[in-house]
C-alpha cells in the first residue's frame, strides 16, 4: 500500500506541476479569443452565415497578410503599409445589426492592429504571420439562430507590399482547447495525488495500530 501510495502521490505531484505551469503560460498569453473558424476574402463583397453557440461573445477579425519576403526593415523588425476600404456587419435573422465598421484596413491607422516580427532574427517552430487585423464587436448572442456576417473590402490603394491572404476569421471567448486539457489534467494530478497521500496516510496509521497491538516499541521496528 506504501509502495502504491507513494507512486501515485509522485505521479499525481508531477501531473498537477507540469499541467499548472503549461496552462498558466497559455492562459496568460491568451488574447480572450478563441478562432473558431476563417473564411478566404476577396476584393468586394463577401457573405458568409454562420451557426453560434448561445450565449457566447463573439468578435469578428479582418486580417490582410502581407509576404514576408517583400516587407521593409525598420530597426530589425518587419514593416508594411496598405489602405484598405472596409465595412462589416454582423446582423441576425430579424435584421437586427450586432455589430458593424466603417472605415480603413491600414496599419498606420487605429484601431487597426500591426503584427510584425524580427526581420533576420531566427524564429523558433513556425514564423509569425506579418498581418493587420480590425476587430469587429464584441458582441453577444442570445440564441442558436445563424447570423450573416456582409463584408466589402476594397483594393490596395498602396500597393507596394503584395498581400498573401485576406481573410476573415471569427472568434468566441470559449476557452481553448490547450488551457481546457492543461485544467483536466491539472484536476486529475490533484485527485492521484490526494489519493496517493490518503493511502499513504493509511498505511501509516495502520502500522501505528499493529504496533501498538503487538506492543513493540516504535524505536525497535526496522
Amino acid at each position: 500500500m506504501r509502495v502504491g501510495g507513494v507512486a501515485l502521490f509522485l505521479l499525481g505531484l508531477v501531473a498537477l506541476i507540469v499541467c499548472t505551469m503549461n496552462g498558466c503560460g497559455t492562459f496568460f498569453s491568451w488574447s480572450g479569443r478563441n478562432p473558431i473558424e476563417s473564411v478566404p476574402l476577396v476584393e468586394g463583397h463577401t457573405h458568409h452565415s454562420f451557426t453560434p453557440w448561445g450565449g457566447r461573445v463573439y468578435t469578428i477579425a479582418v486580417q490582410a497578410i502581407f509576404d514576408p519576403d517583400q516587407v521593409e526593415e525598420k530597426d530589425g523588425m518587419a514593416v508594411a503599409s496598405a489602405k484598405m476600404s472596409l465595412v462589416v456587419r454582423v446582423k441576425d435573422k430579424a435584421g437586427t445589426t450586432l455589430a458593424e465598421t466603417t472605415g480603413w484596413l491600414d496599419p498606420d491607422e487605429r484601431p487597426n492592429v500591426f503584427y510584425s516580427r524580427p526581420v533576420r532574427q531566427p524564429m523558433r517552430g513556425a514564423p509569425r504571420e506579418i498581418s493587420v487585423e480590425r476587430l469587429v464587436g464584441p458582441f453577444r448572442t442570445a440564441g442558436d439562430d445563424p447570423l450573416d456576417v456582409d463584408i466589402d473590402l476594397g483594393p490596395d490603394r498602396v500597393g507596394r507590399f503584395p498581400l498573401l491572404e485576406r481573410r476573415l476569421v471569427i472568434h468566441n471567448d470559449a476557452l481553448p482547447p490547450s488551457i481546457r486539457n492543461a485544467a483536466i489534467g491539472a484536476t486529475a494530478g490533484a485527485i492521484t495525488a490526494t489519493v496517493g497521500f490518503g493511502l499513504l496516510a493509511a498505511g501509516w496509521w495502520r502500522g501505528r495500530r499493529r504496533r501498538k497491538r503487538s506492543g513493540i516499541p516504535r524505536e525497535s521496528v526496522v
